[in-house]
C-alpha cells in the first residue's frame, strides 16, 4: 500500500505540471493560426536563411544589443476578464501594468518620461470559452474548444511587448504609414531599457500583400524569465517623450490617472493575435471582457515557450526507476 501511495504521491505534481494552463494561453504557431502562406514573418533577410516568411514559428524577435541572435516564442498569454470570458482568477489583472514615476512640471505641463512596473501572473485555467483572436496583418486563430490552452509546464521564457511604443534608438520606421502600419500620434513614446525588438509586419518579398512596406523587428520587448503556475514575474519598463507629452493629447490622462491611481494601463485579451497593431494607443484596462480600444482589445503583448515534450519523457523514466527501487 505504500508503494502505490509513494508512487501516486509523485504522479500527482506530474500531472499537474503536464496539463497545466494559462488564463488563456494559445498556441500561435501554423497551424493552427491561419494562411499559410501570409508573408507575415521575417525573411532571409534580415534573420540568416531559411528565415520563417509565414511565420509558422510563432512570434519572432531580435536581441537588442548584437541585432544578430533571433529567437521565437510559440504561444501568447491573455489577461481575460473571469468569470465567464475566459480568464484566470487574476482575471484581467493577469496582465497588469501602473505609472510608478513621472517627469513633468505637474499637473498640466508636458510628459517627458514615465515608467511603468509592469507584472505578469501565470493564473489558473480559464474555465469558459474565450473569443477568436485576429490582428490587422490578415492573420486568425479559431476557438474550438478549451482543450485548445493545453501547454506542458510553466511559462517559460517570457517576453512583453510594447505596441504603444517605438524603439528609442531606433533610426528606421516603415518606408509608409499605412494600415497595418499605422501611426495616428505626432508624438512618439519610445521605449529606453528593453531588451528586445519583436518583429512587425509584412515579409521582405515580392508576393507579400505589400513588398514596397516590408516590416522588420520594430516593437519594445522585454525579458521576464519563467513563470512558474500560480506564479507572477515583474519588470521596469521605462518610456522617454523627448518632445514632451501635451495635455491635449488623449494618452497625457491615461498616463497621469495611472500614476496617481495606480490603475492597470496594460491588457491584452484573446481578440488580439500577436501583436495585432503597431503602433498602437495607451489604454487604461477598465476590466471590460472585449473592449473596442486599443485594437483587438490589446496594447501589450505576452509571449512564451513550452517545456519540450523530452523532459517529461526523462521525469517519467525517472519515476518508474524511483518505483522499481521501491518494489525490490
Amino acid at each position: 500500500m505504500k508503494k502505490i501511495t509513494l508512487l501516486s504521491a509523485m504522479l500527482i505534481p506530474l500531472l499537474a505540471i503536464q496539463f497545466s494552463f494559462a488564463a488563456p494561453s494559445l498556441t500561435i504557431i501554423k497551424p493552427p493560426v491561419t494562411p499559410n502562406p501570409s508573408y507575415t514573418g521575417p525573411g532571409s533577410p534580415p534573420m540568416p536563411p531559411p528565415g520563417d516568411p509565414h511565420a509558422i514559428y510563432g512570434q519572432w524577435f531580435v536581441d537588442k544589443l548584437s541585432g544578430t541572435i533571433y529567437t521565437n516564442r510559440t504561444h501568447e498569454f491573455y489577461d481575460n476578464v473571469d468569470p465567464g470570458w475566459g480568464g484566470g482568477y487574476a482575471s484581467c489583472g493577469a496582465i497588469n501594468g501602473f505609472v510608478i514615476s513621472v517627469s513633468w512640471g505637474g499637473p498640466g505641463t508636458p510628459i517627458t518620461a514615465f515608467d511603468i512596473m509592469a507584472t505578469i501572473t501565470n493564473d489558473i485555467p480559464a474555465n469558459s470559452p474565450w473569443m477568436a483572436g485576429s490582428n490587422s496583418h490578415n492573420e486568425n486563430r479559431a476557438f474550438n474548444s478549451l482543450e485548445d490552452q493545453k501547454f506542458e509546464g510553466s511559462l517559460l521564457d517570457v517576453k512583453l511587448t510594447a505596441e504603444f511604443a517605438v524603439d528609442a534608438a531606433l533610426s528606421y520606421f516603415p518606408p509608409n504609414w499605412i494600415p497595418p502600419y499605422v501611426n495616428p500620434y505626432s508624438v512618439n513614446i519610445e521605449a529606453i531599457n528593453h531588451d528586445e525588438l519583436a518583429w512587425y509586419c509584412w515579409t521582405d518579398d515580392p508576393e507579400s500583400p505589400d513588398p514596397t512596406n516590408p516590416g522588420n523587428f520594430f516593437v519594445p520587448t522585454w525579458d521576464l524569465g519563467n513563470i512558474p503556475q500560480g506564479g507572477f514575474a515583474s519588470v521596469l519598463m521605462q518610456f522617454q517623450i523627448p518632445p514632451g507629452l501635451l495635455p491635449s493629447d488623449p494618452r497625457y490622462d491615461v498616463i497621469t490617472n495611472s500614476l496617481m491611481t495606480e490603475a492597470d494601463i496594460l491588457l491584452n485579451r484573446t481578440t488580439s493575435l500577436k501583436i495585432s497593431e503597431w503602433v498602437e494607443g495607451i489604454y487604461t484596462d477598465t476590466g471590460i471582457p472585449y473592449p473596442d480600444h486599443p485594437e483587438g482589445g490589446s496594447d501589450v503583448s505576452v509571449f512564451h515557450s513550452i517545456p519540450e515534450p523530452g523532459i517529461f519523457i526523462g521525469i517519467w523514466i525517472g519515476i518508474l526507476g524511483l518505483y522499481s527501487k521501491f518494489e525490490k
